[in-house]
């Protein structure tokens, strides 16, 4: 809006009829002039006329007292109006009351349009005055006369063919911490065209800026009359700038028709800051546990007001103990991200083992681009992740069937204790034993959901030389992460016994004599000690001089636990044979429920050797005496399967 300034003057002089002499009294009047130091606009313009007025008030006669002249120079209950005057404008506002108005100086404003098709020329605008004043006060007995006045001047306004230039929109993308487009459109509502026009747009805060600075320009080198031009701005706003309307101010400088340099009354311009760029975060999940690995996912809307283009987000951890891989950050690219758009980041997170079930403070930052162009950031968004308790297994019911000397088992159950479902679980032997090897060192157990168990079973080799007396065995379970990797937990102890070495069978004797120089067929009676049944017994027997072996081989389909079973075998006694006891070797092959085939211990059952009956040879002495030399000289026996 444009400022003009009008001086209007009204003398009205007292008069003071007194009967005598007039000493001893007080006259006067207010002395109130008004002027218009600018009267000039142009056709289509809104502006504001202000009236000043000045009184320079008039004492006539009196004294020196300045509480009575003071009071006769002052108008009281003051009031100003302004008509058309049948001039081409609408005079917005309406009658002003100005109140007591001593010497000095006071401004009366009025808003008034200019009519679009105004005729350039000199209009006489009436100015209305009313006030009353004291024009007589005695200084002998405080007598006081009271006067009133009401009177019309009649000011010249002047409607130019110049150019003139009015805001007719403003389109803001400016916004708090940042810097945005503002386009204001101009019309140049005058009659006359204008050339070499500069356009400057002025901040009128410190916390906003044009450009950087407190104004900026843009240039307009031809501008005809009742064209608009659109002028784009960057103005910036600071952190602690209010999302609000701001004024700015608006000029035009310019060459008119006749080349002269003329310069627009600056315009009032409202442009609104927009608040700040903002994200927030309406969800995290997390299912990484301590020791291990698992997904970290935050939900974050953009709250607006703009829309963010090649978007990234960059999650930030403040421990060491929560890693990205072996980073302390993660980037993911979002790209155009739409206000009111959700988007979710998911992140491997790595814990160590060292990490506590606290909440471990991290951050996110959202990188872009603004629809101008321009690189921003948000401000670091708060986040949080507590580790889900370390991953965890258990063996129960655990059943150990252990003798030295044999093959054995490890049977148990494994559980996960853990809050969550593991994938493709391993159960794996871990300890070392010099006596006792593991047939097998994993065993594959499958997936199992959080309190879940499976069946577990290891066949165990151990040796004769084995100690009875119970031994710690190590476990471990291994998984696969949610990333891939295998991880595993701790080691699970667990106890169990060896028991002292077994035979087999008990082979109990039966018919096992035989005369010297004679054959015949020996019964053995075999027994299973084991607690498990044994098939496909086969028996092999075995001798020396002067025993021999006919018929060496037995076999028995199956014996249960404690169940007996009678095989025979032939053998002879050379003639030259002494009558006493002489050993035999006998020794089984066998199948084991779970499908082993081992040779048990040799077994040795003596064979009594009688005389024979008549005949001749070498006298018995001396039979015994050539035998003992041979077993001493043979010393033992091959056993070949």
């Amino acid at each position: 809006m444009k400022t003009r300034s009008l001086v209007l003057t009204v003398g009205m002089a007292a008069l003071v009829v007194l009967s005598g002499t007039a000493l001893g009294a007080v006259t006067g009047s207010p002395d109130i002039d008004a002027t218009l130091v600018d009267n000039t606009v142009a056709p289509g313009e809104e502006t504001t006329l202000d009236v000043v007025l000045v009184n320079s008030g008039t004492v006539k006669s009196g004294s020196t007292n300045d509480k009575l002249t003071n009071e006769v120079t002052t108008a009281r209950g003051l009031t100003v109006s302004m008509n058309t005057g049948g001039a081409p404008i609408t005079v917005q506002t309406n009658k002003q009351a100005v109140g007591t108005f001593p010497e000095g100086t006071t401004e009366v404003p009025f808003d008034i349009s200019v009519d679009e098709d105004a005729k350039p020329g000199k209009y006489q605008i009436p100015v209305r005055l009313e006030y009353e004043y004291t024009n007589f006060i005695s200084e002998t007995d405080g007598a006081r006369d009271e006067s009133s006045v009401s009177r019309t001047i009649d000011v010249t306004l002047k409607v130019s063919e110049q150019a003139t230039f009015d805001v007719v929109d403003v389109e803001s993308n400016a916004r708090v911490d940042s810097t945005g487009a503002v386009a204001v459109t101009v019309e140049n509502t005058g009659k006359e065209a204008a050339s070499d026009a500069s356009v400057t747009l002025t901040s009128r805060s410190q916390d906003i800026t044009v450009g950087g600075a407190e104004a900026g320009s843009r240039f307009v080198e031809s501008w005809d009359a009742g064209e608009q031009r659109t002028f784009r701005y960057r103005v910036g706003a600071a952190t602690n700038a209010e999302p609000d309307a701001y004024e700015f101010g608006l000029a035009v400088e310019f060459d008119d028709e006749d080349g002269a340099r003329q310069t627009s009354p600056e315009s009032s311009v409202g442009i609104t800051v927009a608040r700040a760029q903002e994200f927030t975060v309406t969800d995290i999940e997390s299912d990484a546990p301590i020791g291990s690995s698992g997904t970290y996912a935050v939900t974050i809307r953009n709250e607006g007001p703009v829309v963010a283009n090649l978007a990234t987000v960059n999650i930030v951890s403040e421990s060491s103990d929560v890693t990205f891989g072996r980073a302390s950050s993660a980037n993911q690219f979002i790209g155009t991200w739409e206000p009111g758009e959700e988007r979710t980041v998911r992140v491997e997170a790595n814990v160590s083992a060292d990490a506590r079930e606290t909440v471990y403070a991290l951050s996110a930052t959202v990188g872009y681009q603004d629809p101008e162009g321009d690189s921003a950031a948000s401000d670091p968004i708060p986040l949080g992740l507590r580790p889900e308790p370390e991953q965890a297994f258990e063996l129960g019911d655990v059943d150990a069937s252990l003798r030295a000397g044999t093959d054995g088992r490890i049977r148990g159950t494994l559980i996960n204790t853990g809050d969550r479902p593991v994938r493709n679980v391993v159960l794996h032997w871990e300890s070392d034993h010099s006596n006792l090897s593991p047939q097998e060192t994993q065993y594959a157990v499958g997936d199992l959901a959080p309190g879940e168990s499976a069946p577990v079973e290891f066949g165990v080799d151990v040796s004769d030389s084995a100690d009875a007396g119970p031994r710690q065995f190590d476990f471990s379970a291994s998984y696969r992460a949610p990333d891939g990797e295998r991880e595993r937990g701790d080691t699970i102890e667990v106890r169990a016994t060896v028991d002292p070495s077994t035979d087999e069978f008990t082979v109990d004797t039966g018919n096992t004599s035989v005369q010297a120089g004679q054959s015949t067929t020996i019964e053995l009676t075999v027994t299973n000690d084991r607690d498990e049944r044994l098939t496909d017994i086969s028996a092999k027997l075995f001798a020396d001089s002067p025993i021999s072996v006919s018929d060496d081989e037995a076999f028995i389909p199956s014996l249960d636990p404690g169940e007996s079973a009678t095989i025979r075998f032939g053998i002879s006694a050379s003639g030259s044979a002494m009558a006493k006891s002489y050993p035999v070797s006998l020794d089984f092959q066998y199948e084991e429920p779970d499908g082993d085939t081992p040779i048990s211990d040799t077994y040795r059952v003596p064979i009594e050797v009688t005389e024979r009956g008549g005949g001749g040879g070498l006298p018995l002495g001396t039979i015994a005496v050539v035998g003992l030399v041979a077993v001493v000289a043979i010393g033992g026996y091959v056993r070949f399967r």
